[in-house]
């Protein structure tokens, strides 16, 4: 029983796209500053929380797509820094609670993201004096923003940052499972050797964001072909829904969201409920997000299949399936390495940020 994914738009594969599919890395980092902002624009939900508040209320309007927001920023390395971003995110879920999307869904409310380097003055993978309290507070502050974010009832993510985190990241995150809080996510990234068996520490209780990661890892500690990655995001996606966790698939790759759909969802029969597919904003994937959010995408799917599939393949094309934006916002300054990240991992959204800035279709 085929597939029946949407067909790329020419603009998505013609044009500008071949001039930076081949960009060396290290040829974004001499990009000077405000030209990375201005072609990153696209996949930024603004400088405030204001900014992304609105955002995310106008993709739920004009698509129904949902939303995470995140406040961009990293490795803080004193307490004050540590104290700012626990009040800042303490103000999101303010404002987030303040003004819920316009749902008859809880699951389609503003989720909030965070990285644990926020929380932390020291890297766990450095030898530093009292290490363990420094993590210990770190801890401490991620776990009275996620209890603050419980009272608010808003649901928020851990993200996953470069292996250096992975431990600290993965244990907070068992922490505050086995503490009751069942607020919150994480997420996991697929390159590297150690996810295979990190999924065990995952059940019923938990919610995931599968991805390949942006990192530019170590060859000893990960894998650095991307179909590789890719098919474990599939075969990962396979074990824990056998465990009860609930997915979000974080592929910008229709190929890959397919494969999941065939081998993992369809097989497994997962609802509606028990899986959406997450999108960075700005990534010209709008017509597989309209399908998935409409139904259309299980259409044809279900017209063909017969017997339980058929029924199965018949609600999902009834009720859709929930696409979520990733909207990170924050100053030029903290924007900046995210930005920067991104372009590297995939120089195509460069051509993608001319595209949108000279509004070519």
């Amino acid at each position: 029983m085929p597939v029946q994914l949407p067909v790329k738009n020419e603009s998505e594969t013609k044009g500008v796209a071949p001039l930076v599919g081949t960009l060396s890395p290290s040829i974004v980092d001499m990009i000077p500053l405000k030209l990375v902002m201005l072609l990153a624009s696209p996949y930024l939900a603004g400088q405030t929380c204001d900014e992304a508040i609105k955002k995310a209320h106008q993709v739920y309007k004009e698509n129904r797509f949902t939303a995470t927001i995140d406040i961009l920023g990293e490795d803080a390395r004193a307490d004050e820094d540590c104290q700012r971003f626990a009040a800042a995110y303490k103000d999101v879920i303010d404002a987030v609670a303040s003004l819920p999307i316009p749902c008859s869904r809880s699951s389609e409310q503003i989720t909030v993201s965070f990285k644990p380097s926020m929380f932390s003055t020291i890297v766990p993978t450095e030898s530093a004096p009292d290490k363990d309290r420094r993590l210990s507070e770190a801890y401490d502050r991620i776990k009275g923003v996620v209890d603050y974010a419980l009272k608010h009832n808003i649901r928020m993510t851990m993200e996953a940052e470069d292996y250096r985190w992975a431990d600290f990241q993965l244990d907070a995150y068992t922490s505050l499972i086995n503490a009751g809080y069942s607020n919150v996510g994480t997420v996991l990234q697929t390159r590297l050797f150690r996810v295979k068996s990190d999924l065990k520490r995952f059940d019923e209780r938990s919610r995931v964001r599968l991805v390949i990661g942006i990192y530019n890892e170590p060859a000893e500690l990960a894998y650095t072909e991307k179909p590789i990655m890719k098919e474990l995001l599939v075969d990962y996606a396979l074990e824990l829904a056998q465990r009860g966790t609930y997915l979000e698939i974080g592929s910008h790759d229709g190929d890959c969201i397919n494969k999941f759909i065939k081998q993992v969802a369809i097989p497994l029969r997962l609802s509606a409920s028990q899986f959406e597919v997450q999108h960075l904003m700005g990534v010209p994937r709008l017509e597989l997000q309209q399908g998935l959010v409409s139904g259309k995408y299980f259409v044809q799917m279900s017209e063909e299949a017969s017997g339980g599939i058929h029924d199965y393949l018949s609600d999902l094309a009834r009720t859709g399936v929930m696409v979520r934006l990733y909207l990170p916002f924050g100053k030029d300054h903290v924007a900046a390495p995210y930005c920067k990240r991104r372009l590297k991992a995939n120089p195509h959204m460069i051509s993608y940020g001319i595209k949108n800035l000279l509004h070519l279709k």
